[in-house]
């Protein structure tokens, strides 16, 4: 083999040496990342070198001026980079990846990676180099959610951002409560997607709200974006509203009113149920205090709902129930005045000239009952007088007859007729002892006998003669008439 063979085979060798160390000393680095400004930025690096016994690592960047951007030893570093740049993950795992905080506008670049391998050797990445694209606005949020929902089901809505800084991700908050759930998505060129998802359970309170989503970056910016809900739900504090005192015989307007999406129709019923009109407003034409109850009905298609039942306060004047009376009782009379009126009435009597008030009045809901007590003297009549700020009324009321004077008459026609029967018993003994044949003498004879024990001890005794004169005197009128009358004139007498 010639010198020129030689020399050909060594420049072979070295040639393939060289490259198969190039071949060692690799990087993977996008060539361009987006950074927030005033946010943060990792720049994704990994490296490669030749297999070989290394005993320490030592990451540096730099940038076209060959100036240190980063350095483990920090006063090797640019000034205005210090405390703003971070190697992350693990140098001796062939991790490159740099953290730039901060991020101000001439952090552009461009920017490359060298490795310096203690005990073997140094290698600048030059040929992959990576600079940064600022932003001085994040990008739109991408925000999904279902807008009409009906009241009670699950709701679902997410929140999607864009960014390029994994180690302080941006944070969500959302204007409603529920459950979050957060995902992180890595794209390429050192783009990130943050996702945060919502779920709660619809209301009707929801309805017509704004649904919130508000991103903040690391290094304060923030941005927000809002949709508004649509829910569906059944109608809701269903009410009549109306003017409650109206006057007897006026006309009442009512109105039914709702909250419900989609809008109600209105339905009104009586008490008993019965269908009366349709449409929100019912008119009620002469009004009386016998008008039945009503209440509205709320329908959409999500329900129906029923509202209160409400009864108009109708007004009247003062009717006087004819069963009002004055009564007797234990020789004590008393009027009961019985009035149907709204509002109550005021009850008076009048006696003769005078103008009397109740002893006691009583109301009960539209009843009102005012009772007098008093000497009625030999009075008739007495007569009831109500009256409120519709009306008035009066009714004459009799009274009774006096206890005392039913007393005194039965007392005299008892009297008459046991009188009466003394004397028909008197006389029928008479003749019936004349029938038989026995003479008066031996009576009166009797009588005198008897008649001295029923004087008093204290009589004078002149009078005692006189009496006892006086008894003979009419022993002989008596004896003449049992001896010369017949039976028919003494029955005359």
């Amino acid at each position: 083999m010639d010198v020129w063979q030689w020399l050909l085979f060594f420049i072979c060798i070295c040639v393939k040496v060289t490259q198969t160390e190039a071949s060692s000393w690799t990087i993977d680095v996008p060539s361009s990342v987006k950074g927030l400004l005033g946010s943060c930025v990792v720049i994704p690096c990994s490296y490669n070198y030749p297999n070989a016994k290394v005993q320490t690592f030592t990451g540096i960047w730099t940038n076209d001026g060959n100036q240190v951007i980063y350095h483990p030893t920090e006063s090797k570093m640019l000034e205005q980079y210090r405390r703003r740049t971070k190697l992350l993950g693990d140098i001796s795992k062939s991790n490159c990846s740099l953290m730039i905080e901060n991020l101000q506008q001439n952090d552009g670049g461009p920017f490359h990676f060298r490795i310096e391998l203690g005990g073997y050797n140094s290698f600048s990445y030059l040929n992959k180099k990576v600079s940064i694209l600022m932003i001085r606005e994040p990008n739109a949020i991408d925000f999904s959610a279902h807008e009409d929902i009906k009241e009670g089901q699950p709701v679902s809505a997410s929140c999607s951002v864009f960014h390029s800084c994994p180690t302080y991700p941006p944070a969500f908050h959302w204007s409603h409560s529920g459950e979050q759930h957060f995902q992180a998505q890595k794209l390429h060129d050192g783009q990130w997607k943050a996702t945060s998802i919502l779920t709660f359970r619809s209301n009707r309170t929801d309805h017509n709200k704004l649904l919130q989503c508000r991103v903040t970056y690391h290094g304060g910016k923030h941005q927000e974006t809002s949709k508004t809900l649509k829910v569906k739900y059944a109608p809701v504090n269903v009410k009549v509203e109306y003017q409650s005192d109206v006057n007897e015989g006026q006309t009442a307007h009512l109105k039914c009113s709702s909250d419900a999406n989609p809008v109600s129709s209105y339905e009104w019923h009586s008490e008993t149920g019965a269908l009366l009109n349709k449409g929100q407003t019912y008119t009620m034409s002469n009004v009386s205090r016998h008008s039945e109850a009503v209440y509205c009905t709320a329908v959409n298609e999500e329900g129906r709902v029923k509202s209160s039942t409400v009864k108009l306060n109708v007004l009247y004047g003062p009717d006087i129930e004819t069963y009002s009376k004055c009564s007797s009782y234990n020789g004590i009379v008393k009027c009961d005045c019985i009035v149907q009126s709204r509002p109550p009435s005021m009850v008076h009597f009048v006696l003769g000239d005078r103008v009397l008030q109740s002893t006691t009045v009583e109301t009960a809901g539209s009843v009102t009952t005012g009772t007098l007590q008093t000497d009625f003297g030999s009075f008739k009549f007495v007569h009831c007088l109500a009256n409120n700020t519709l009306g008035n009324a009066n009714l004459t009321l009799s009274l009774p007859v006096n206890d005392n004077m039913q007393y005194i008459f039965i007392a005299s026609g008892t009297g008459v007729i046991l009188l009466i029967i003394l004397i028909a018993t008197a006389v029928g003994v008479k003749k019936c002892t004349w029938r038989s044949g026995e003479t008066p003498p031996s009576d009166l004879s009797t009588m005198k006998s008897e008649r001295p024990v029923a004087i008093p001890h204290h009589a004078p005794a002149k009078r005692k003669e006189n009496y006892e004169d006086a008894h003979y005197t009419n022993y002989h009128v008596y004896g003449n008439v049992g001896t010369d009358l017949d039976e028919s004139v003494y029955a005359n007498v």
